[in-house]
């Protein structure tokens, strides 16, 4: 017989014990589910015997292999030999395993069953006397369970008070074999941060969505390391228990729990201070489940000061912001969703109790575990669902989700929504319906544009119903799901995006004076010819946000109309000469039409040679774009001059990448204040830009592949701010002093620039390829400790690199590709932070600097090509150097014996080398040898390449 006691993992949760033609479709059958559901494993004999297998000896094995056996009491229970004697060996366990027996009472009485009253007597008269031992046993066994303390289904108010009761009692009290093996990576680092050995005071914290396993976590951990303690306690549901019950209640419970006896609590206060006085000198394991109010920690389990050496208190939320007020930060662990392979095998337990999909569920299966997202408490739930259906049946579940998500599921997500006020609340919704996955700059923008407060996102982040990875927004499929359904059914047609919808839309089934955002997806067609498109965007009065995917389907004259609500208009490819004539844009700040027919914005008016088409070739429509922003009019093919920019006197990013045909720019665009970003990359036709007058906001000014622009712009004044600069054009001889703040400058085929400014004090990266009028880099310009990156590639009038160069100390990359009359590097350099070094086709180069210092980050040196004719013996505290290349170095007359220092090389490549070294035997992680020539003395276990 193995053992159950808690401290092993035993197979099953629970076994049910019950009379079936009494309760199987009844009170067992929601017990069951309502068990499962909470990702408790349950042996239920008609559901979990396998064929074949003897009964009697299968039923036995899982009695001793759960934790728990509830046994459901009914009115002819005892008249079943089989409930009997499962009874009998229930009670074996639980005297022989420490299993825990819970009672269930259900038409019957605690009495009846200890005292074999009717109607248990009239079931015991009927059995034979020759079985007067086993009845007998079975009478002791009745008897001993009618004495443990159960649930009286009569003292409840109703089965659904029952049940719930049951399993709040074991949710806390279980080891789920199936979730501790899926989290239990987790649950390691969980452990970790409690420090289990010390006999400090420990808060630690548990941070994640709802659904994602934080209490399972917590409870594999209580009921591993409860028995460690003098005084334990798991408090579930402490959020929902506290908008129920009080705060007075927790605390009381929490009393009773940990201190073996009821106590009379008057007030909040008088609470505090029972706990705080009677745990001071305790050993305490302390769970607080769902927290979700900063009242809950301070008046609950304060600070650390409340318990005695070696207490471990842990807690779990969905909101960082309430933790962190609370817990330390490094002892707050975010718990993870399921990889792929976890979330499988967690679903198969679930609906297949085995760990892989039967053979002909593996497409439906796998299409679950896309849906769920790697969240656990969907996976259980959709997994207990399809349970014991066939493959039809399994087909149109999933399809109904796809349409009508699980409410089960859904209830449980949406909670953390009724906590959010109206701003909070609307960019959720704006996030789940329209922008997931969408570059949170982006995002951020046009919900700035609509008046919402930024603040909102920092929330949603804490509270776990958002995330941002790679810059991007995520939210969980399932979340944003919850959102979408929350809009239709709170926010009817506010928001806009699917194409049925949208098809709705045009053809008046929805009511356009409610749509605030609309996003035509990729595929719908501007071509019914009896739909008259204008007449509907004229009547949606309230829509702020016009965003067209790029492979939507609009010819020239089908929208000429948009409403004069908008606050940002995207239209890939949009197909118009201009806007139209009649659009009032006073409210806009975003418009992007990237790839657009557009040759004017605005309509050139039909007699251009009245005075008022003179005025507003000259002005434009005055003050008509006061609220803009942002202008994306990237690969405008169409466009030869850009429009006035005096009219947008807010702007801030401004975008005219690869307008290739564009010649002329406003001289208005100098005196833009606001301008923080401009991109003209690409306009080849561009030949000359305005004066930067007032232009000290810009940040970021890209001229790559500006091939005919003739000089750089003057400015006026100082422009401290710019930051990143990219130029490329043959023609520009000298960049202006005024550009003190770079940290970033590219500058690409510029043949004829003879230097860069020495007032340039403050870079980090610069890269230079094609300038060949330089020969040297000012010495100032590395006086600074800044630099990380540093490329040069074909500039042949580079004789020298600075003395200031080689004591570089955050400089991670440094490359010098074919730079023909290079002939002088500093003398030594010491870069702690540089890993990759290349010098490459340099011929004139002879000599390599001394290695200062420790640079054991060096991980690669490259020196192909060189006229270098020996490496200083110091190349040998380079000990960190896994690759070093000297191909076709044919002057190097010898290398230094301090190259058998590194101990790390594990590849040197001398193909083209004429002279090379004898012995390489005391490299250790010597892996490949790359040359032309044998080597002797070369170990056998070493790639030799010839």
């Amino acid at each position: 017989m193995s053992h159950a006691s808690s401290s092993k993992v035993c197979k099953y949760s629970v076994f049910l014990s019950f009379r079936g033609i009494d309760t199987r479709r009844t009170f067992v059958s929601h017990l069951y589910n309502a068990l499962e559901q909470k990702g408790i494993d349950v042996f239920k004999d008609d559901e979990r015997l396998e064929t074949g297998k003897s009964i009697p000896n299968e039923l036995m094995k899982a009695i001793e292999e759960s934790r728990f056996a509830i046994v459901i009491f009914s009115e002819s229970y005892a008249s079943s030999r089989w409930c009997l004697e499962e009874l009998a060996h229930i009670i074996k366990c639980r005297n022989e395993l420490d299993q825990i027996v819970i009672p269930i009472f259900y038409d019957v009485s605690p009495s009846d069953v200890n005292h074999q009253n009717s109607p248990f007597a009239e079931s015991f008269s009927k059995y034979k006397d020759d079985e007067l031992e086993k009845v007998q046993r079975w009478r002791e066994a009745c008897k001993e369970a009618g004495k443990i303390s159960g649930y009286h289904l009569q003292e409840c108010k109703d089965e659904a008070n029952c049940i719930k009761k049951v399993v709040d009692h074991i949710l806390p009290n279980v080891i789920s074999t199936v979730s501790e093996s899926l989290v239990g990576t987790q649950i390691e680092k969980v452990i970790s941060l409690l420090h289990m050995k010390s006999d400090d005071v420990y808060f630690v914290g548990l941070w994640g969505m709802s659904g994602i396993g934080k209490t399972e976590i917590a409870s594999v951990i209580y009921e591993r390391y409860r028995h460690q303690f003098e005084a334990y306690c798991f408090l579930g549901d402490v959020g929902e228990m506290y908008r129920k019950k009080g705060l007075r209640w927790l605390q009381k419970t929490l009393i009773c729990k940990l201190f073996g006896k009821k106590i009379i609590v008057t007030s909040e206060h008088d609470g505090t201070i029972i706990i705080k006085n009677g745990l001071r000198w305790k050993k305490v394991l302390l769970v607080l489940d769902n927290v979700d109010h900063l009242s809950q920690l301070e008046l609950i389990v304060g600070g650390t000061e409340w318990f005695g050496r070696g207490s471990r208190i842990l807690i779990s939320t969905r909101d960082k912001h309430l933790i962190v007020s609370h817990v330390k930060e490094d002892k707050v662990y975010e718990v993870l969703l399921l990889s792929e392979n976890k979330a499988l095998e967690l679903f198969c337990m679930h609906a297949f109790k085995r760990k892989s999909p039967e053979r002909d569920f593996k497409v439906l299966s796998n299409e679950v575990v896309k849906y769920a997202d790697g969240l656990p408490l969907a996976l259980k739930v959709l997994g207990s669902s399809l349970y014991g259906r066939n493959k039809e049946q399994c087909r149109d579940i999933i399809d109904r989700l796809k349409k009508i998500p699980n409410d089960d599921i859904l209830g449980k997500l949406k909670i953390g929504l009724d906590e959010l006020n109206n701003d909070e609340r609307r960019t959720f919704l704006d996030i789940a319906c329209l922008y997931n996955h969408e570059y949170s700059y982006y995002v951020e923008r046009i919900l700035k544009s609509c008046g919402i407060h930024l603040i909102g996102i920092s929330y949603l982040i804490e509270k776990s119903l958002l995330c941002i990875r790679y810059h991007s927004f995520e939210m969980h499929s399932l979340i944003s799901q919850t959102g979408q359904n929350v809009s239709r059914e709170e926010y009817a047609n506010s928001r806009v995006w699917l194409i049925e919808e949208v098809h709705d839309l045009f053809a008046g089934k929805l009511k356009t004076k409610k749509v605030e955002s609309l996003q035509i997806p990729n595929g719908y067609r501007f071509e019914d010819d009896h739909i008259n498109y204008n007449k509907v965007f004229k009547r949606m009065q309230c829509l702020q946000v016009l965003i067209l995917h790029r492979r939507t389907i609009c010819s020239e004259n089908t929208v000429t109309c948009l409403p004069s609500n908008l606050r940002w208009i995207e239209w890939p490819n949009y197909p118009s000469s201009s806007l139209p004539e009649g659009f009032e844009p006073s409210q806009l700040v975003g418009l992007c039409l990237r790839g657009s027919c557009l040759v004017e914005l605005w309509p050139i008016p039909k007699n251009s040679i009245c005075l008022l088409g003179v005025l507003l070739e000259l002005t434009g429509n005055s003050q008509k774009l006061c609220n803009l922003k942002y202008l994306n009019l990237s690969e405008s093919l169409g466009l030869t001059k850009t429009p006035n920019f005096g009219d947008m006197p807010n702007l801030e990013t401004l975008s005219l990448r690869r307008c290739e045909n564009l010649e002329v720019v406003h001289p208005s665009l100098g005196h833009c204040k606001m301008l923080t970003y401009l991109s003209l990359t690409g306009c080849v036709k561009l030949k000359k830009l305005p004066k930067f007058v007032c232009m000290e906001s810009l940040e970021i000014l890209l001229l790559d592949e500006c091939t005919r622009l003739k000089r750089f712009p003057k400015i006026c004044g100082d422009m401290l701010r710019l930051s990143i600069l990219y130029v490329e054009s043959p023609w520009i001889r000298n960049l202006p002093p005024s550009l003190s703040g770079l940290s970033r400058l590219k500058l690409k085929g510029c043949e004829v620039l003879e230097s860069i400014p020495d007032s340039i004090l403050n870079l980090k990266r610069l890269h230079i390829s094609g300038c060949n009028k330089l020969t040297t880099l000012p010495n100032s310009l590395f006086e600074s400790q800044q630099w990380i990156f540093l490329y040069i590639y074909r500039c042949s009038g580079l004789v020298e690199l600075p003395v200031s160069l080689g004591v570089q100390k955050k400089l991670g990359f440094l490359s010098v590709e074919e730079c023909e009359n290079l002939t002088k590097l500093p003398s030594s350099i010491q870069m702690e932070s540089l890993t990759e070094l290349k010098i490459s086709n340099c011929p004139k180069l002879t000599t390599f600097p001394e290695i200062i210092g420790d640079m054991h980050c060096l991980k690669s040196l490259t020196l192909e090509s060189t006229g270098i004719r020996e490496l200083p013996l110091s190349i040998g505290n380079l000990s960190g150097l896994e690759y070093l290349n000297l191909k076709s170095c044919e002057d190097l007359v010898s290398l230094p014996n301090s190259l058998c220092k590194l101990k790390n090389l594990q590849r040197l490549i001398l193909c083209g080398c004429k002279k090379l070294p004898g012995n390489v035997g005391d490299l250790q992680e010597f892996e490949t040898l790359d040359t032309s020539i044998n080597i002797p003395h070369v170990s056998s276990c070493i790639k030799y390449h010839v």
